[in-house]
């Protein structure tokens, strides 16, 4: 840990030292993930609510996910690049470093710009607290999800990182396991099929970040457990990917080239 830290301060300094680009990133990204949101806003311009939450309750959802997802890329963007390590070889140059793998995977860049996402995330977070009156508790339970977010991110973004030690070429599992369902948690679970909302609550928790503990905390069902829902997530997805990327790192066979 005091290795990784290490490596993470260099790499925050070398970023910084393109200020512009750093600042210019941040906004960029904090515009994009905002659009999202401006999405669903623009829906609930013409009807006052979706399934029973209103705008302000819809911006606590979005605002979760996306400082979860951007906290994530901040500091694991190489693991959503692992493709590239695959299809070149390029991984066979972290399996000879005297240390594992995944901890040279994650600290071989540190992508500071998406801190604008992350930013943004808790933004949104902040004017949905504000619009639905929330008291201290909910503020401070807010803020601190989506660093559990960030792990159950990480962890399904580590699986299907995982993956490619069997089917190499994985972008598109990519974006049917992990961006798809960020665009799907955006909204409240109510509208999906069951299907989806079971897809979302166990294989791929992404429901998990935001969908269970509000749905507690703003009186539209579950119960108290739902606050825990989000670490217990957490524990178990990075528990399962780190397992799926032992067997991976295994059978790996290299490029052949």
């Amino acid at each position: 840990m005091a290795l990784y830290l290490r490596l993470l301060g260099a790499g925050v300094r070398a970023r910084l030292q393109y200020k512009f680009d750093f600042l210019f990133t941040t906004v960029l990204y904090g515009v994009i993930t905002a659009i999202d949101f401006l999405t669903v806003a623009a829906i609930l311009f013409r009807y006052s609510s979706v399934a029973g939450w209103n705008v302000y309750e819809i911006a606590l959802l979005s605002g979760m996910a996306s400082a979860s997802n951007g906290l994530f890329r901040v500091l694991g963007s190489e693991v959503t690049l692992f493709e590239r390590y695959l299809v070149t070889g390029e991984f066979d140059n972290l399996l000879i470093r005297p240390w594992p793998t995944l901890a040279s995977l994650l600290t071989r860049n540190f992508d500071i710009g998406r801190v604008g996402a992350f930013l943004q995330g808790l933004l949104l977070v902040v004017v949905g607290l504000n619009g639905v009156g929330a008291p201290v508790w909910l503020w401070v339970y807010c803020l601190v999800v989506p660093f559990a977010g960030c792990l159950v991110i990480g962890a399904i973004y580590l699986a299907v990182a995982a993956a490619g030690f069997w089917l190499t070429r994985i972008d598109e599992l990519q974006t049917f396991a992990v961006n798809a369902p960020l665009a799907a948690v955006n909204y409240p679970q109510e509208i999906f099929p069951k299907a989806l909302r079971w897809l979302f609550l166990s294989l791929l928790p992404m429901a998990a970040i935001g969908y269970v503990p509000l749905s507690y905390a703003l009186g539209k069902g579950g119960s108290v457990l739902g606050l825990v829902v989000p670490f217990l997530a957490a524990g178990a997805s990075v528990a399962v990917s780190v397992r799926l990327w032992g067997w991976g790192e295994r059978r790996y066979q290299s490029t052949g080239s």
